[in-house]
Order: structure tokens, then C-alpha cells, then sequence
């Protein structure tokens, strides 16, 4: 056993006592922070408008799905804006990251690249550089002398992030951490680590497939579940500005057991396509029930609601339900649209085409209101929709100004779904 005297890593006390001064809150300036934009506009969007300065920021997804390249894009726009970026990278060398800057056709020098060492030595190069922006991937790699001998445990992850954390906040450094993704798909490490950053993000998508979904699960100055969509490329990711018409790629199709949901991701309505197949189940007794992108637990509710009301035989039938695009959908107005899916998928019934539905089902069979109606509206007379299907509660012209461009077929219940499908 050695004894030491633990140290403050070189930074003056005097400063940290400023730092940490007394202010009322009346006198606050909130515009002296304004937000920086970083020039890559889903980006910005998923962060409520842009970055807020002096943030933790918390990115997780799965291995290869882009987040260094996301993140070395950003470190790039940022650089060419004047800013200065230091990059920790505990996973590649420093020639590895600049073999995919060349790929990706970065050229600057506002960036400052770090690998593979210590807590106390990324505060170091912190305090030389002076750098408005941090990236550090991942959290998890990072280490520090004080916990070396506990180094990769839960202790010491918690305390590398709140050491982390208090740099930004006291040296005026906004920050972004990349995170490692468990099999359950959560980010690893313990829980706190979600409630001690500003901003949890996850970055998804198929690495077969050249889609990418960046949405937003925690954000104090923004909006949940915002989302932002890129499209993956050799030349890096670039931002989709209609992602409805990468969505619904198949909207004139009239092929049974589809659906048209305006869906609202944050501020933003997205028409997203929902499909689902219906067909007999060879186990008796104990159908399957699958749901990609929606709530089990509501498909199974939404099938006995049908199975009581419309007298369908759900319960010898598989079920499987998908939201194309790898999209998500959380909301319960999206429950007259998964309806119409199984209903038209059961009885071989192709949708009415150029359509959109919405509407959320109560477990009497009656349709509910839905929030955001104008938004959604607005949504699909943009991309050329002429009939919605929505509760009629809220199919009154008082309701609905000024939407001559769409005619609008009340549903009150999950019965007039069902007649409004043979016709």
C-alpha cells in the first residue's frame, strides 16, 4: 500500500470558486448561450433546434451502425465553423480515424485527435487545446488513475462520466459521449449515466441497409422522441429532408394488410407505413403473435377488440405486424391504423388507395380523439393524400379549417372500420 495525496488536476481553486459563485436568477442572461448550429440539420433538429452549449450529450447504438462517423461529420462542421474539437478515441489509432477523414473528405485543422489514455490525461490536453467541443468514444473505454484498480466496472464508469460532466460544466466545454449498446439493446452501465447527461441518443438502422434513424429518448432543452434520418453512404451519411417519401415508397400499391399512419416523432409528422399478415396458424391453440416496431402488449389487445366486435377468427390465425423503415411507433392513435392493417390482411381486402388513417381505439371498440390533428393533416395534403379516416369526433368542419384539398370519413367505431373496407 502506497499513500498519496489526492490532487485537483492543476486547476486553480480560485477558479473553481467563481465557477461555482452565487447568481439570482432574474439575473441570468438566457441569451448569452444562444444554440450552435452545426451545419448538419437532422442533427440539429434531434437536439431541439441546435446545440446547446456547455451539454453532455449521450449517443449509444449498435457496433457498426455509424456513430464515429456521425460524430467525426459533426466534429468536421464544427471545425470549418472556427470551433475547436477534441477527439478521444479509446477504440482506434489516430491512423485508423484519419484513413475514414480521408474517405469521408475531411480536411481540418481545428481538430485535435487523442487515443487510448487516461482521464487525467485527456484533462491535460484539455486544458492546452481549450476546445469548445469534446467527443469521446466511447465512455467506456476511458479510464482513470484514481479507480484504476476497479478500471471497466460500474464504480468507475460513474465516475469517469460525472468527472466528465463537471470538466464541461466548469471549463464551458459541450460535450458528446458514444456509449456501448447491450444485447437488450440499452446502453450499458448503470443507469445513472442516462440522468447525469442532458441528452440521450440512439442511433439505429439495419448495417445492411443504408437507412439510419437518430432519435431522441431524453432531452432537456428538446422535445422526446424526435427524430433525425440519414441515409449511409461510402462518402459518409447525408441528411434525408422528405423522409416521407423513403417511408412510403409503396403508397399506391393497394395490397392487403397495409396502412397509412401520420405519425408525429417529436414536432415532426412522418407518414409511416404499417403492415401486417394475417394466415393460419399450424399451432392449435397457441398462435403467434410478432410485432416489429410496435407494442406487443397493444397488438394483443388491438386483435381481442377485433375478435370481440368484428367476430374475426383471430385466435387460430398467426399475426405478425411490421412499421417499415425500421420506424417506431409509441403513440395509441396509431391503433385505428394497425386495425385496418389486420383487418385487410385477414379478410384479403385491399385499402382504399391514397389514404392515410389515425385514430386511437378504446376497448369497447369506440374511436378516440387524437392529438396534433392539424399537423398530421398538413402532412399528408403535402405529399398528395386526397382521404382520411379519422375519429369522428373530430370530422367536424369546425375542427378541420380550411383543408378543402382532403375529404375527411368519419369512424366511430371499429365497426364502420370494417364497412368502410368492403366498400
Amino acid at each position: 500500500m502506497v499513500e498519496s495525496e489526492p490532487g485537483n488536476d492543476g486547476e486553480p481553486e480560485a477558479e473553481a470558486t467563481e465557477k461555482g459563485s452565487l447568481q439570482r436568477l432574474g439575473d441570468i442572461d438566457p441569451a448569452a448561450a444562444p444554440r450552435l448550429f452545426s451545419g448538419i440539420g437532422e442533427f440539429d433538429r434531434v437536439l431541439g433546434g441546435g446545440i446547446v452549449p456547455h451539454s453532455a450529450v449521450l449517443i449509444g447504438g449498435e457496433p457498426g451502425v455509424g456513430k464515429s462517423t456521425l460524430l467525426l461529420e459533426v466534429s468536421a462542421a464544427l471545425a470549418q465553423q472556427g470551433k475547436t474539437v477534441l477527439y478521444y478515441s479509446g477504440e482506434e489509432s489516430a491512423q485508423q480515424i484519419r484513413l475514414r477523414a480521408d474517405r469521408l473528405g475531411i480536411r481540418s485543422a481545428g481538430i485535435f485527435l487523442f487515443t487510448s489514455g487516461s482521464l487525467e490525461e485527456l484533462k491535460r490536453h484539455a486544458r492546452e487545446t481549450r476546445p469548445e467541443f469534446l467527443i469521446i468514444d466511447s465512455i467506456q473505454t476511458l479510464t482513470s488513475r484514481k479507480t484504476a484498480a476497479a478500471s471497466g466496472s460500474i464504480a468507475s464508469l460513474r465516475n469517469v462520466t460525472a468527472e466528465v460532466i463537471d470538466l464541461a460544466k466548469k471549463s464551458g466545454i459541450t460535450v458528446f459521449l458514444i456509449g456501448h449498446i447491450t444485447k437488450e439493446g440499452q446502453l450499458a452501465g448503470p443507469k445513472t449515466l442516462e440522468h447525469m447527461v442532458d441528452a440521450v441518443l440512439y442511433f439505429q438502422g439495419e448495417t445492411q441497409a443504408d437507412l439510419r434513424l437518430l432519435r431522441a429518448e431524453k432531452n432537456r432543452f428538446g422535445p422526446l422522441n424526435e427524430i433525425g434520418i440519414f441515409q449511409m453512404s461510402e462518402k459518409g451519411l447525408a441528411s434525408v429532408n422528405d423522409p416521407t417519401q423513403v417511408l412510403i415508397q409503396n403508397r399506391l400499391s393497394r395490397a392487403p394488410g397495409t396502412a397509412i399512419f401520420p405519425a408525429l416523432n417529436g414536432t415532426r409528422p412522418l407518414l409511416t407505413e404499417v403492415q401486417a399478415l394475417v394466415s393460419e396458424s399450424p399451432f392449435a391453440g397457441n398462435p403467434r403473435r410478432i410485432a416489429i416496431g410496435f407494442d406487443g402488449y397493444r397488438l394483443s389487445m388491438l386483435i381481442s377488440i377485433i375478435e370481440k366486435k368484428l367476430r374475426l377468427p383471430f385466435y387460430k390465425s398467426d399475426v405478425f405486424l411490421n412499421v417499415t423503415g425500421g420506424m417506431v411507433i409509441r403513440e395509441p392513435a396509431a391503433d385505428l391504423a394497425v386495425c385496418q392493417a389486420l383487418v385487410s390482411s385477414c379478410r384479403s381486402i385491399a385499402p382504399r388507395a391514397n389514404s392515410v388513417i389515425l385514430g386511437e381505439v378504446g376497448l369497447t371498440g369506440e374511436l378516440r380523439p387524437v392529438s396534433f390533428l392539424e399537423t398530421r393533416l398538413k402532412e399528408a395534403i403535402r405529399q398528395g393524400f386526397s382521404t382520411i379516416f379519422l375519429p369522428a369526433l373530430q370530422c367536424d368542419k369546425k375542427l378541420i379549417p380550411n383543408f378543402q384539398d382532403i375529404s375527411a370519413i368519419p369512424i366511430e367505431s371499429i365497426r364502420d372500420l370494417q364497412e368502410h373496407l368492403r366498400k
